[in-house]
């Protein structure tokens, strides 16, 4: 069955190059950035995070691991 999320993200850049992105819905608040590279900072460590949620944990893979 496929789960609907209620989520809205509305970024903004500014004239004076600071970044705004707002959260309706399931997450709600805003955040604003400095200039688009502490944008794309905050970006690529959600991205990490993400990366490391999708790999299986260590104690789930030792458990079916070689006996020695």
């Amino acid at each position: 069955m496929e789960q609907k999320m209620d989520l809205q993200i509305d970024i903004y850049q500014c004239g004076s190059n600071h970044v705004h992105v707002i959260l309706q819905g399931q997450a709600e608040g805003m955040a604003a950035f400095a200039d688009f590279e502490v944008f794309a900072k905050f970006i690529e460590a959600c991205q990490e995070f993400i990366n490391r949620r999708a790999q299986v944990p260590q104690i789930f893979i030792d458990a079916f691991g070689k006996e020695n």
